[in-house]
């Protein structure tokens, strides 16, 4: 197996523990931190990366027993049975369109938890474990609604080019079904929440895919709102807001210029932003980061495409 690189940051904090040659296991006791990343490679050795918060487990590919698809041409292999749960086992190649190879060619599985949603992605190789800043990161979504971002990551002393996916559009695409369910969800609610709720929800979110499910829902509520792409374009908007007006803010966690963290710390230090109810929208929330959040302001820490669980947090909270 690869070596795996952990930033130097972070010697404190990750271990990285084999088991039989079988399994690398990620171990972070400071996991709340959001900025860190697996960085790893496709076919073609390009530089992909995830939040840790949302891995669980590196795992070998050739040890997984994998029952194919009758499909195995598409983006999901199969099922396998990891740790007493069987879980979908999704090609990181195919979903980039990129044909996939012999399997002697992918080294691990990247076994992910999306907010109670596992998967387990199949990867040429992981690099390691670096720490990137959102202030680091550029935005490169309207290019490909894949990537949510760029940034550069330095390997053997050289800058690469590194992609952040999407992982909201990943899920979308692999589970078209369960996406399309949660949508269908919003369109159950009847009644007018402008009446109960007539202060303005501010909304940050850099996904497109879940910008829109999220407008979906307001339009629905009939609530007055805005989105931003990122935390700093909402702090930035709230200087010109008339605080009294705010209802509640929405936020993502992982986000590039500045994340929904560094956004809770900005609001709790401001004597008259710490006023505003926010609800964190999430599919990173392990139980440190969930402690984080509420230290830092949080009312709420939800998961993302739960339309019917966001429209009960805003009646909840929202400011009248």
């Amino acid at each position: 197996m690869s070596e795996i690189h952990v930033d130097n940051d972070f010697d404190e904090i990750i271990s990285i523990e084999l088991e039989n040659d079988e399994l690398v296991r990620l171990v972070t006791s400071n996991a709340d931190v959001a900025s860190q990343y697996v960085v790893f490679q496709n076919s073609n050795d390009e530089y992909f990366a995830i939040n840790v918060a949302k891995v669980e487990e590196l795992i070998e590919y050739k040890i997984l027993d994998v029952t194919k698809t009758t499909d195995s041409s598409g983006v999901m292999k199969g099922t396998a049975k990891i740790r007493e749960h069987f879980v979908n086992i999704v090609c990181f190649d195919s979903w980039l369109g990129i044909n996939s190879r012999d399997n002697s060619i992918y080294e691990l599985v990247i076994l992910c938890d999306y907010a109670g949603v596992r998967l387990a992605i199949i990867v040429k190789s992981v690099y390691g474990v670096l720490n990137i800043e959102p202030s680091e990161m550029f935005d490169d979504s309207d290019k490909d609604t894949r990537i949510s971002y760029l940034c550069e990551i330095v390997v053997n002393n050289k800058k690469i080019l590194c992609k952040v996916f999407d992982s909201d559009q990943f899920l979308a695409d692999v589970m078209p079904s369960k996406f399309a369910k949660e949508l269908q969800k919003s369109e159950m609610i009847s009644s007018n929440d402008k009446n109960v709720i007539n202060k303005e929800i501010l909304i940050a979110e850099d996904s497109v895919l879940i910008q829109n499910a999220v407008k979906q829902l307001m339009e629905k509520m009939q609530l007055s709102y805005q989105v931003f792409n990122n935390g700093k374009e909402l702090l930035d908007s709230l200087k010109n807001e008339n605080i009294d007006n705010i209802g509640l803010i929405i936020t993502d966690l992982e986000m590039p210029v500045m994340g929904g963290l560094e956004l809770l710390k900005e609001c709790l230090n401001h004597d008259y932003y710490r006023k505003i109810p926010i609800v964190v929208n999430t599919n990173m929330a392990n139980a440190s980061i969930i402690n984080t959040a509420e230290k830092l302001g949080a009312r709420k820490v939800i998961k993302k495409l739960d339309l019917l669980t966001l429209r009960e947090v805003i009646l909840e909270y929202a400011d009248r």
